[in-house]
């Protein structure tokens, strides 16, 4: 019950700011007056709210277990991202990031991972892919449900009724996710944590390359859409085909417990990157149908094997006391890429107005990201074959 709570939370809150941004995004920029670049930059704001918050919600979790977090946090991130909907200008752009941060703080995989591995009554592999299978379905589910509402109903709606399902989600999770609070001499202090952490050479490489994929990641999925309606597609197109993108998710993690157990983590965590790298090339030409099944499928794989090996090789290098912790402040580095992207390559589709800058980004950069998971530190131990095992848990 606690994972399949987090999993149905994990598609609504990915599902309503996140993948509902780049459906909403002409209609947004439309109806408040904005460029693209503002928009990047609204969306490069929730991102950053949604990073720090992680950090806090983690050492919490660590701390005292997660009721406050899901209870209070996430519920109150929903409302203000609906109160958005009512909101025009600056006003707007403002609440807007400041909901969706607060959700994603609450309510992304840098809080829900290491909650899953607290929860689960199985290995921490197979708990975080069980997880990320949950997460796959949302975009096929909330893109097209965001597309509908909008078409029919107006961008508002599509802004309030996700955030009212949000709600509910993130107090369902919150009465049934129970983890044993740490006691006093056992909690680690939040200097220590992140100092003991960082000693770990393997540790830095692994965060440098989480904030390259970030990046690259985050420009794919916020100029999808665009992209496709550049390339000749309709909007209906788009959001159908972003949809069958999110579905394909499953592809990249159904198998990834057997796959993971023959290759390791970390050599499908580097190969994932340059498939999404040639994954972009294929998106600038989506209005033909092949290109954009090809697409649709490397997207679709890598992304959603990416998620749960980032979160099997971290759970290999970081103790479990400081888990939460430590992946809060790695979802700080990435969202801070999250955020740099999107707001580059916003600037540079408006100054050439076309997508290729943008996907072109995500070329190198996610082949970059491929080239530092790789690298391995000499004054290290190799990464270990990441097969499951039990995380040890204190009370």
């Amino acid at each position: 019950m606690p994972l399949s709570a987090l999993g149905l939370l994990t598609v609504v809150t990915y599902g309503t700011w996140f993948y509902g941004f780049g459906v909403l995004f002409t209609n947004l920029s439309s109806f408040h007056g904005v460029s693209a670049s503002t928009l990047g930059l609204t969306f490069g704001a929730a991102n950053l709210i949604s990073g720090v918050g992680a950090v806090a919600t983690g050492r919490r979790l660590d701390v005292f277990g997660p009721r406050a977090v899901l209870g209070v946090i996430g519920p109150l991130g929903a409302i203000v991202y609906g109160a958005s909907s009512f909101a025009t200008g600056t006003t707007f752009l403002a609440t807007y990031a400041l909901g969706g941060g607060l959700i994603g703080a609450a309510g992304f995989y840098s809080f829900t991972q290491p909650l899953a591995v607290r929860v689960a009554k199985t290995d921490a592999t197979r708990a975080l892919t069980r997880l990320t299978i949950w997460g796959a379905f949302s975009s096929p589910i909330m893109i097209p449900l965001t597309e509908v509402l909008r078409a029919n109903y107006g961008w508002q709606t599509a802004v309030r009724l996700p955030a009212a399902l949000t709600v509910i989600l993130f107090l369902f999770a919150a009465a049934v996710c129970r983890v044993e609070a740490t006691s006093v001499d056992e909690r680690p202090t939040l200097f220590g944590s992140v100092r003991e952490a960082l000693s770990d050479a393997r540790l830095r490489f692994f965060t440098a390359a989480v904030f390259l994929s970030s990046i690259a990641i985050s420009t794919l999925l916020v100029f999808q859409v665009p992209t496709m309606t550049w390339a000749g597609a309709s909007a209906a197109t788009a959001a159908l085909l972003s949809s069958l993108r999110g579905l394909l998710q499953l592809a990249g993690r159904i198998p990834l417990v057997a796959a993971i157990n023959r290759f390791t983590a970390l050599r499908l965590l580097v190969i994932t990157h340059f498939l999404l790298g040639a994954s972009a090339l294929f998106l600038l030409g989506s209005g033909t149908v092949a290109l954009a099944l090809i697409y649709i499928v490397l997207a679709g794989v890598t992304i959603g094997a990416h998620s749960a090996l980032e979160g099997v090789v971290a759970r290999e290098i970081v103790q479990p006391q400081v888990f939460g912790t430590v992946m809060g402040g790695i979802g700080l580095i990435g969202t801070v890429g999250g955020s740099l992207g999107p707001i580059f390559a916003g600037s540079l589709r408006d100054r050439f107005d076309s997508p290729v800058a943008p996907m072109l980004i995500v070329v190198v950069v996610a082949c970059l990201a491929g080239v530092v998971f790789a690298i391995r530190p000499s004054n290290e131990q190799n990464f270990r074959a990441t097969r499951s095992h039990t995380p040890t848990q204190k009370s």
